[in-house]
């Protein structure tokens, strides 16, 4: 009897070992030919090798992505029908005489195995996240390869090796061609699927023409640097020129959902960047600026703190209430991530470049779930568009932490505005050494261990590796310990919380701490004798110190930030025996001493310490509404430049009949408004949000004066020779 032969095709079919016995080996070859269970399987094998070849080395389309859902359908459905056809065929031939036709069929056998054991491993982490595992991608990348290479040669060597004796097994050439048929048809039909599908897919323009009604300003088509700019005088443009639909900028609510960037989400709701439109003084402060010019000078504010509206065309006559798509998100997760390019020149220079979306993304229900799955199966261009290298640099934040007033705006000359990006440029944190260089993100997006975000772990700087399991905190901390309160925005507690734990100096970078000191951001120091008498004015000096900020302290709007040193003497009961910058009780404003409301740019021998500034415009009027469209110079200005302090002299004289001891407490103070302003601006956002202004102290000193009855020549001394704490 003889012995079967085994180079036939993989696929071949499989009776019965009693039957396959009385077959010749070109009849079982025409019959494995003509078995529809491996026409089935091959042609979804061949299915599979083509998909994933165009989803590799393709663009990313429609196309690509539909293809992507095909590759995976039709895995599933040849997992059941493989594995009962393996191992019939396996049980049939593995006793059978080594030939290199069953060689290659074993490690065909094997890579198809590995690769569907890993698309299963990829299409379980693609649907329920957070992504994908490297090694399994790449076993899967490997294994594919495998596939696509030996599934043609072992059908070509299996045909070659039994054509010969076609003639002993009649209709072998025909099962064989029927075979070649049906592989052609499969791929046929799974082609005109992905082809119809692709081409009927309706496609939402993400960019859109400007209309000819849309309002330009005559005014700035005078200046070079905004000829022809349809977002101007915000120096922010999309990289075509053209608007850009809303909906493809907003949604950051999609970007939290559970098993995407829910951290991240969590941490940016509450935060300045995502108020930075929708807060009451904001809003209140463009609304006085469309009724004191033309509503299309709003676009100057826009480009930072409303750039939806912006690239929508929003910003015009149309839109007179400064009512917007994405107003409610301000600085979105979409708008940031989609800066392509930024200049240092400040006044929001960059370009954004809005991202390729993804079929049904920032939908719900299950066509958001589909989306999901198409952006952690085939991430490419989900990085391309949002995790671009310019996101990790100081540039990125300078361009709208960097600000100036242009003459086309106020119609006098160019002036200067807040500079956090210079300040810092400047400043001894700075470093063309990276291992000593700090800046804005390393101290202000801290980094948040066992993460859970799909993006953790980065090779980008020296704080960093790609299995470090942290992501950077998108909270931004700053100094904003009002507004998430006032607005009530998700997890605005927790917000403040870190905010006030921040601006104390209490929180621990752990990554940076060889390189920050640790401590309060800004110090206070009372230097005062250790001693005096009854009826003789004692004379203190108060030490404030920019211990920590990478920028000027304090920085920002400074005509409505408030910082400033509130010094109080006590005696043993507790009673006030002089005061400086305290808050008056009726007007919640600060006082140089008790009655007094506090005069911006007081000397350093009068009033108490207050870091601020004053904006005026053209004729020296100032500007108590923050309408810098006028500002033209400023008067008054106090900050502290990093590294350095700056000190305030008190005088008070102790009550004749005083004896015993006074408690010296200097607190250094923080108010985001400056209360005038709140009160002319919005007067009634206090009241009808329920929450006051807080005052937070970000340090503190105290010492005591021992004070006797007699007085004796010399017995005061320095702090510096042994005053009391």
């Amino acid at each position: 009897m003889p012995r079967r032969d085994t180079n036939e095709l993989q696929g071949s079919s499989v009776r019965s070992p009693e039957l396959d016995s009385r077959q010749t080996p070109a009849e079982s070859a025409r019959d494995g030919w003509a078995a529809r269970s491996a026409r089935f399987v091959t042609a979804c094998l061949l299915i599979q090798c083509v998909t994933g070849l165009w989803v590799y080395l393709a663009p990313f389309s429609i196309a690509s992505q539909i293809q992507i859902l095909l590759h995976v359908v039709v895995g599933v459905l040849l997992i059941v029908p493989y594995v009962f056809f393996q191992v019939r065929h396996l049980f049939r031939w593995w006793r059978q005489k080594a030939t290199a036709t069953m060689v290659l069929g074993y490690l065909l056998m094997a890579a198809v195995v590995v690769c569907i054991v890993s698309g299963c491993v990829l299409t379980w982490e693609s649907a329920f996240g957070p992504r994908l595992s490297p090694v399994w991608d790449l076993t899967h990348l490997i294994s594919s390869f495998a596939v696509c290479a030996l599934t043609p040669v072992h059908l070509v060597l299996a045909w070659l090796r039994r054509r010969s004796s076609a003639a002993g097994a009649p209709g072998l050439a025909r099962a064989a061609r029927g075979f070649a048929i049906s592989l052609a048809g499969g791929l046929a039909a799974a082609v005109a699927v992905v082809g119809i599908l692709s081409l009927s897919w309706p496609v939402t323009p993400t960019e859109r023409p400007i209309p000819d009604d849309y309002a330009l300003s005559e005014r700035f088509e005078q200046y070079d640097e905004y000829r022809g700019n349809p977002f101007a005088p915000t120096f922010a443009r999309t990289e075509s020129g053209r608007f850009v639909d809303p909906a493809v900028l907003s949604g950051s609510k999609s970007c939290g959902t559970p098993g995407c960037h829910e951290q991240v989400y969590e941490e940016w709701a509450p935060s300045a960047h995502r108020f930075s439109a929708m807060n009451p003084p904001f809003q209140a402060v463009q609304r006085n600026f469309a009724e004191d010019r033309d509503p299309v000078e709003t676009r100057y504010c826009a480009g930072c703190h409303d750039p939806i509206s912006l690239f929508a065309g929003a910003k015009d006559i149309h839109q007179l209430d400064l009512s917007a798509p994405g107003m409610q998100e301000g600085c979105s997760c979409v708008v940031c991530h989609s800066i392509s390019k930024v200049d240092q020149r400040g006044n929001a220079d960059y370009v954004l470049t809005p991202p390729t979306k993804y079929i049904w993304e920032a939908k719900t229900g299950w066509r958001k779930f589909v989306s999901d799955f198409l952006i952690r199966a085939y991430p490419r261009q989900h990085l391309a568009d949002y995790d671009r290298n310019i996101l990790r640099t100081p540039e990125f934040c300078g361009a709208c932490h960097k600000q100036f007033i242009p003459e086309a705006l106020n119609r006098f000359g160019l002036s200067p505005g807040q500079n956090q990006y210079d300040e810092w440029r400047k400043s001894h944190w700075h470093s063309d050494d990276p291992e000593r260089d700090l800046s804005c993100r390393d101290c202000h997006m801290r980094l948040v261990r066992n993460s859970t975000d799909p993006g953790h772990g980065e090779d980008g700087d020296v704080s960093r590796s790609p299995g470090d399991g942290a992501h950077r905190h998108h909270g931004t901390i700053g100094t904003n310990v009002l507004m998430p309160a006032v607005l009530k925005l998700h997890g605005w507690e927790k917000h403040v919380r870190l905010t006030e734990e921040w601006m104390r100096g209490e929180t621990v970078v752990d990554e940076i701490a060889d390189r920050w000191p640790s401590g309060p951001i800004a110090s206070v120091e009372i230097s005062a004798p250790k001693q005096t008498h009854a009826g003789e004015e004692v004379r203190l000096r108060v030490l404030t110190t920019n211990r920590k900020a990478g920028h000027n302290f304090t920085t920002g709007p400074l005509d409505f930030v408030r910082v400033w040193v509130h010094l109080r003497v006590e005696d043993q009961q507790g009673r006030a025996i002089a005061e400086w910058g305290a808050i008056d009780e009726k007007t919640r404003r600060i006082t140089d001493s008790p009655g007094r409301e506090h005069r911006i740019g007081n000397s350093r021998k009068e009033g108490t310490l207050v870091l601020e500034g004053q904006p005026v415009d053209e004729h020296g009027e100032p500007l108590v509404r923050h309408e810098l469209w006028k500002k033209a110079g400023g008067e008054g200005q106090r900050v502290i430049f990093p590294g350095y302090s700056d000190n305030q002299s008190f005088a008070f004289s102790v009550p004749e009949d005083f004896e015993g001891t006074l408690r010296v407490r200097a607190d250094l103070n923080f108010r985001r408004y400056r209360q005038e302003f709140l009160d002319l601006v919005v007067p009634d956002m206090e009241k009808e949000s329920g929450v006051l202004q807080p005052t937070v102290t970000q340090s503190s000193d105290e010492v005591t004066i021992t004070v006797s009855s007699r007085t004796r020549p010399g017995s005061g001394s320095p702090r510096g020779e042994g005053s009391e704490r």
